[in-house]
């Protein structure tokens, strides 16, 4: 891991994960693209932060394209179970979720503490 030699670029890493709390996925965005001049430390932790927060919404997403497209084509098994079927996505979706948001606040957290 690349840590960031600088306070600027410590704080520009640390915002990168607990964007996570306040503008999800779009704050890492930008400080991916913008921070070209602030070294490899914040790109390479920006990249981490970004895809660690649109992992979850790209699951949710690909569940419901399945749950709808299996719904839809007919299957007799999904259609009675549709509802369970629904509920382990769905629990599933929530412990990502939980789990990437606690890697989040860990990794600001690592890279505040310079470890």
């Amino acid at each position: 891991m690349i840590m960031p030699s600088s306070t600027s670029e410590k704080i520009l890493c640390c915002l990168s994960y607990l964007s996570i709390l306040f503008l999800p996925v779009i704050f890492p965005l930008i400080v991916w693209i913008v921070a070209t001049n602030h070294g490899d430390a914040v790109t390479y932790h920006a990249k981490r932060a970004f895809w660690s927060q649109v992992f979850p919404a790209i699951y949710v997403f690909a569940s419901l394209i399945i749950y709808l497209v299996a719904g839809a084509t007919g299957m007799a098994a999904i259609r009675n179970a549709g509802g369970w079927l629904f509920g382990i996505l769905l629990v599933l979706a929530l412990l990502i979720s939980l789990l990437l948001y606690i890697y989040n606040l860990a990794m600001a957290v690592r890279v505040l503490l310079d470890r």
